[in-house]
């Protein structure tokens, strides 16, 4: 069933300020287009949805479906792409591999050629950026959908009235993520193991920086008076979730595909060439990888590396924690 978005937001929230739209950020303009235009009959809403999900590039049949039965939750799934992008960028700003051809073109498939420690981080920011955009409009009351409603509750003592509203743990983005950016796996590979992992790393990254929720409040009532305060939980910003995932990057786990008998392919710590037996499965907490990175100091599109442009290519830095890059004067 489709839902009507109340209170949707002008289409200009989620334009972002520098060249090419990718494909999910046009998408979400174009939803938030109509939700804007047509936010006043349902009907209108519906239809024009509708009309935006059948015709955008890259949406496997679930995702489809759930752009049509939410379009607000897609409007701001494209916010948490978008922010994720350029969290990307900032983070891994002056390094060899710094985010480049992220966010370009149609994403809603492999987002990188090559399963690398790279892939694993931009799936992993993705999945958290969508995650927290998700819980940041249910939060917000944009989402009419996700039950944050119904955590209302009203406590009066002898010295001020509280109405606690808004989503606490972000459960709704969590859950929303999981179902929109997995559906785009559709084989049981190594490859969609591995980015199925990486995905569930970034949803859950939050809990890292759970630490960081703090109580705002907003006053009401008349000249200012705050008779009366309707306070939530807010999340942390999304900035402290990403330079957690910078961390896990840094020690992100060469892993193998390993079919056990009767069971389905699952992923285990790569051991090295002298050990016996197999390795471990990886942490829930560990972001993983099947191939080693290229150098990222030549261009090679196939290997998803647009070399280096206007800073000299330190090729001797160690690949797990790539030093900062001297600027060319």
């Amino acid at each position: 069933m489709s839902v009507c978005a109340r209170g949707a937001r002008h289409p200009g929230r989620a334009s972002a300020p520098h060249h090419h739209y990718p494909t999910s950020t046009r998408l979400a303009l174009l939803l938030l287009t109509v939700l804007y235009v047509r936010g006043g009959a349902c009907g209108g809403v519906s239809l024009g949805a509708h009309l935006v999900c059948a015709k955008a590039p890259g949406l496997t049949d679930k995702q489809r479906a759930m752009c049509r039965a939410s379009p607000a939750a897609i409007a701001a799934i494209g916010d948490g792409l978008r922010m994720a992008y350029e969290e990307c960028r900032v983070q891994l700003s002056g390094r060899r591999w710094n985010c480049s051809g992220v966010g370009d073109g149609n994403h809603f498939g492999h987002v990188m050629p090559m399963a690398t420690r790279e892939a694993a981080f931009t799936y992993a920011i993705t999945s958290a950026g969508v995650t927290h955009a998700l819980s940041m409009a249910c939060a917000r009351g944009e989402l009419p959908a996700c039950g944050c409603t119904a955590n209302r509750r009203r406590v009066v003592n002898a010295v001020e009235q509280f109405q606690w509203g808004g989503c606490g743990s972000g459960a709704f983005g969590a859950r929303v993520a999981r179902r929109f950016l997995d559906a785009r796996e559709l084989e049981r590979d190594a490859r969609a193991l591995m980015n199925l992992h990486n995905n569930r790393v970034g949803r859950k990254v939050s809990e890292v920086v759970k630490d960081l929720v703090h109580r705002e409040c907003k006053c009401h009532g008349v000249s200012g008076s705050c008779a009366m305060r309707t306070c939530w939980r807010a999340l942390p910003t999304f900035r402290a979730a990403a330079a957690a995932l910078r961390e896990k990057y840094a020690r992100a786990r060469l892993v193998v595909p390993h079919p056990a008998p009767a069971e389905q392919t699952h992923l285990l710590l790569r051991r090295p060439k002298q050990a016996s037996g197999v390795g471990r499965a990886p942490r829930k907490s560990e972001l993983v990888y099947l191939e080693p990175s290229p150098s990222y100091c030549e261009p090679d599109l196939a290997a998803g590396s647009y070399g280096t442009h206007g800073r000299t290519c330190n090729r001797t830095s160690k690949g797990r924690m790539p030093l900062r890059e001297r600027r060319l004067k």
